[in-house]
């Protein structure tokens, strides 16, 4: 009998142990905003408050799994992007390296260019002809008339445009002009046709568009008129 009391005795201190005299937890965790239990805090729950929370860490999981499986999605299409990039830029790569020789063969022409004489002292036996064709000048005998033109304070006293003098100090036009004075007899086609407008007759068009407010008549241009030559 007194046996059997004892084993009694000790079963409900066990019970009490396992319910009545473990901590109380005071807060409810929640997984799915990174907040855990303590290990002491887990050891105070309830049976079903282990339960739903086990449930809550395995949910948490599934989501945080989802969540890793949709980043490495991502990071694959992103490899994949990178390597396609990667594929033009290798096939740009030449192209890349000819317009890199092709810049710098323009750069070295624009120095060359900009070396160049903007006056030319007269010499004996120098006609305009002669000059316009040396290398230092037009490199292009046919260009003379612009030499002309540009002196024409000069030589139009002459009637021989090839009739000049050593000592003589010249211009040599170098710029792109973006305005023309009409001289007698000219007609668009004509100014669009000098090399250093256009060097096209067919371009009159170019200039008469950008002329409007002046002209209303291509075939009536004047002598003295100051025509903007678009660029």
């Amino acid at each position: 009998m007194l046996h059997k009391l004892i084993v009694a005795l000790v079963l409900l201190v066990a019970v009490a142990l396992v319910t009545g005299c473990a901590p109380q937890v005071t807060r409810t965790a929640d997984p799915s905003e990174a907040d855990f239990y303590t290990e002491e805090e887990y050891q105070g729950l309830q049976n079903d408050q282990r339960e739903a929370y086990c449930a809550e860490l395995l949910a948490a999981y599934e989501e945080a799994q989802d969540c890793v499986d949709s980043a490495k999605a991502d990071l694959s299409r992103e490899s994949t992007a990178v390597g396609d990039l990667e594929d033009v830029l290798a096939g740009l790569t030449p192209q890349l390296m000819s317009l890199r020789g092709d810049v710098e063969g323009l750069q070295s022409q624009i120095v060359y260019f900009e070396g160049l004489p903007r006056m030319y002292m007269v010499e004996k036996g120098d006609f305009l002809y002669k000059i316009a064709g040396m290398e230092e000048v037009y490199a292009d005998p046919l260009k003379w008339k612009r030499i002309w033109r540009a002196n024409k304070d000069v030589l139009e006293e002459f009637s021989d445009p090839n009739l000049i003098y050593p000592n003589w100090e010249l211009t040599i036009p170098r710029d792109w002009p973006r305005s023309y004075t009409v001289k007698e007899g000219e007609s668009l086609w004509m100014i669009a046709r000098r090399w250093e407008i256009y060097g096209a007759g067919r371009m009159w068009t170019e200039i008469f568009d950008a002329n409007g407010d002046v002209l209303g008549d291509p075939d009536m241009i004047r002598p003295g008129q100051t025509l903007t030559i678009p660029r």
